[in-house]
């Protein structure tokens, strides 16, 4: 088993030119990885449970460290050193299972990053997210987030169980919605494109709670769960409705 290491919130985990190898297996919690460039620009992302940092370490692929890694909040990490990535190849079952589901979604969000720049001229932001209530919050960890890329999906995270399951058509979720209800499907809420323009919101999981502005949606044969949303600011409910998750979302286009 990898080792369990507390961090709190402020803590460096990794410092950018240091020469340890090892990496983190994020279980709960948000580190901010910030990296300056040799031109002396700042690049800063933001990595949650599921995610993987320090990879390029313990794979050999750099002498030193390229970013620093700071602690947004209190969470977990499972620490993998050369040593525990041998042990864990080594054991039978699906031990390896969280550390290569990490690496998928890692090299996923890299590709599809790549076209995805804020300070780009060409950048077109569709709306922006933030959350309302403690659930949404912390699915946000505590930030306003910029839409600007469509599908935009709000999902659960759960973690494959096998190896077998890192191959069934892995969803992207934009929002990971941690800790959530069973009733919560991996992509529940799609904010898209309209065929007439604008923007607007599917319920993918037909029959489960969600309100806009207080306005229950609902699915049925002659009323599909979708909703036409104009520029403007809304107020999304969804998932348990004893303990929903509640987001402000305004549209900018």
């Amino acid at each position: 088993m990898a080792a369990t290491m507390i961090f709190k919130e402020g803590d460096v985990l990794i410092g950018q030119g240091n020469k340890d190898t090892a990496a983190y297996l994020i279980t709960s919690g948000w580190l901010e990885v910030r990296r300056i460039l040799k031109d002396g620009r700042i690049v800063t992302n933001t990595l949650q449970a599921g995610e993987i940092v320090g990879e390029l370490g313990l794979a050999g692929l750099a002498g030193q460290r390229t970013a620093t890694v700071t602690a947004l909040t209190d969470g977990e990490v499972e620490v993998i050193d050369r040593g525990t990535l041998i042990r864990l190849v080594n054991k039978p079952g699906g031990s390896l299972t969280p550390l290569l589901a990490a690496l998928f979604s890692r090299l996923q969000n890299a590709l599809i990053d790549d076209d995805y720049d804020e300070l780009d001229d060409t950048f077109i932001p569709f709306a922006k997210l933030e959350g309302i209530n403690a659930n949404a919050k912390t699915a946000l960890c505590n930030q306003t987030k910029i839409v600007g890329r469509l599908p935009w999906v709000f999902g659960a995270y759960r973690p494959p169980q096998t190896v077998t399951d890192l191959f069934h058509d892995p969803k992207r979720i934009d929002v990971r919605l941690t800790g959530c209800s069973l009733r919560i499907n991996e992509e529940h809420i799609v904010l898209e494109a309209a065929e007439e323009g604008g923007l607007q919101l599917r319920v993918v999981q037909y029959g489960d709670y969600c309100e806009i502005d207080d306005e229950e949606i609902v699915h049925n044969s002659n009323s599909p769960a979708i909703r036409r949303l104009a520029i403007g600011s809304y107020n999304i409910k969804f998932g348990d409705r004893a303990s929903p998750f509640e987001f402000k979302l305004e549209v900018l286009i």
